[in-house]
């Protein structure tokens, strides 16, 4: 069932394209370079316009008739062509001459085909009558060659042959995927035979992915070339994309001529770079698989950060492929030429480059990088804004705010900025979250302190090996701001702890019959001292 579905698909492929550009070809008119028109001192030149059947130029078009230009009458006159070859009923001899004075009508059906005017007529070297009977007999012949081209005998050929090309196709392309997979099969028996790594770089199985993949690419280049010649012999069958297939052809030819030539002359440099370029590609590979072990703790460097890896993976990478362009650089074509005074003038606007925001943004990157002051995933406060750190990158660093916003801040504005990294302390010491309630002077601070500890009890996610405190912040002038501080580990969930203890707050004091109210006094008082918010327990009798 895989063969024929792949079959089908190749087919349908294959159909679509050959329909596709039929179309293309049949509605594609080529460009009219447009004519330069020199004013002379004795005479006008008129504009000329050739009318374009099927590729082929049948006559030309002068002037203006009217407001209508050449382009104008020529299009026109194309398209009503087009709507004669569609007519199956055609009769050439239908085709009539009426004068009207001062233009010569080409009539079919009561239909102006085209006009014939003095001018036209000059143009061509012929009266008016003798031009029209050429532009009737023009028409004729291609209106029949179109219609012969498209009759269903000819038709019927052409799709037999199409049907046998795309056959052969899918056959063809069948093989080639049967010859692939015997051939992944062999690969894959000689993995650590004839197949091994190189040099301890890579190991075998590296090296037998390689060949499969190098295997893929042969087939790909393959199918390809197979696919091009079909769409070749397809477009040769009809006369509408017959041109098409030349052209396709001398696309191919004419570079392949010359750059066989150049190739086979540059050959023992290019030899040297592909040397060059595999050697470090292969180093590049390996300080990568340290990186990757580095990152996952598989190796240990003291003082050396796993999220240090990457970063330096790719300055190294960096510095890699610069020394690699020095060593290729003379052996690219045309390196003798002037091109070394414009590398030294590329480095010289690099460094002036230097104070520009974008490597001031690099730089910054780098700086933040090796300073590791947050990593992916902590809850930071940048400035003005906190949220998630969702990526890092050489330029900016992306932040996620807890109402979802993204965003974007440049590395250079959060070097010049206060950084507050919430999930580093939470981890390393607890988070402390803090709120204030005020109380009246008339409850006593131990009541107080008493039922903010069970707002603390009951709030999850509040450490209890780590106890909450409670601080008397500040005395007002008729209450007192408690502080209570409890300890978190998820900072992320900062905004739900914190409603959580608000919310319990509210619960408990009002259990309590405790208002939590800022409350504002009249001085009032009874002569014998009576009306005081001072608690009972502290008053004389």
């Amino acid at each position: 069932m895989k063969y024929y579905s792949l079959n089908f698909r190749f087919f349908i492929l294959l159909t679509v394209l050959f329909m596709g550009c039929i179309t293309w070809a049949k509605d594609k008119k080529p460009k009219t370079p447009e004519k330069v028109e020199t004013a002379q001192p004795a005479y006008i030149v008129l504009e000329k316009t050739p009318v374009i059947i099927m590729h082929d130029t049948l006559f030309n078009v002068y002037g203006n008739i009217g407001s209508f230009t050449s382009k104008q009458r020529a299009k026109s006159i194309e398209n009503k062509i087009a709507s004669l070859v569609d007519n199956y009923l055609f009769d050439g001899d239908s085709i009539k001459f009426v004068d009207t004075g001062n233009y010569l009508n080409l009539m079919y059906d009561n239909e102006i085909l085209m006009s014939v005017d003095t001018i036209q007529a000059t143009q061509e070297g012929k009266t008016k009558i003798q031009a029209a009977a050429f532009y009737k007999k023009q028409i004729i012949d291609a209106v029949e060659l179109q219609q012969h081209s498209m009759s269903w005998q000819q038709l019927l050929l052409q799709i037999a042959g199409t049907i046998g090309i795309i056959i052969a196709e899918i056959f063809i392309i069948k093989y080639i995927y049967y010859g692939y997979r015997i051939a992944k099969v062999m690969i894959w028996k000689q993995r650590g035979k004839k197949i091994k790594g190189l040099f301890g770089i890579i190991d075998d199985h590296r090296a037998m992915l390689t060949t499969i993949t190098i295997a893929k690419v042969v087939r790909f280049l393959i199918v390809l070339i197979f696919l091009y010649i079909g769409l070749l012999a397809v477009f040769k069958l009809f006369p509408f994309t017959k041109h098409i297939s030349d052209q396709l052809l001398d696309y191919v030819l004419s570079p392949l001529k010359s750059v066989g030539k150049s190739v086979s002359a540059y050959m023992p440099k290019l030899f040297t770079i592909l040397v060059i370029v595999f050697i470090f590609r292969y180093m590049q590979k390996f300080v990568r698989s340290l990186a990757e072990k580095i990152a996952n703790n598989k190796i240990t460097l003291k003082g050396f950060y796993p999220d240090w890896a990457f970063p330096t993976y790719n300055i190294i990478s960096a510095l890699m492929f610069i020394f690699m362009f020095i060593l290729i650089f003379p052996y690219l074509p045309n390196s003798d030429s002037e091109i070394f005074k414009g590398v030294s003038v590329f480095a010289g606007i690099v460094v002036s480059l230097g104070s520009t925001s974008v490597i001031g943004n690099l730089v910054a990157g780098l700086v933040i990088t090796y300073m590791r002051p947050f990593k992916i995933g902590d809850r930071i406060k940048l400035g003005e804004y906190t949220g998630d750190v969702l990526e890092k990158t050489a330029l900016v660093t992306r932040i996620k705010t807890p109402k979802n916003e993204i965003i974007t801040i440049p590395n250079s504005n959060i070097m010049s900025a206060h950084t507050v990294n919430y999930s580093q302390s939470a981890k390393e010491h607890g988070l402390i979250l803090h709120t204030t309630i005020a109380v009246g002077y008339d409850v006593p601070w131990q009541k107080v302190h008493e039922m903010l500890y069970e707002v603390a009890n009951r709030t999850e996610h509040v450490l209890k090996r780590q106890k909450p405190f409670i601080l008397q912040d500040q005395f007002r002038d008729f209450y007192v701001d408690y502080q209570l501080n409890v300890y978190i580990k998820e900072a992320k969930l900062t905004a739900k702890i914190y409603s959580d203890l608000r919310q319990h707050a509210q619960d408990v004091f009002a259990e309590n019959e405790i208002e939590m109210a800022s409350p504002h006094y009249i001085v009032s008082r009874n002569v014998d001292g009576t009306n005081t918010t001072v608690p009972p327990k502290y008053v004389k009798e």
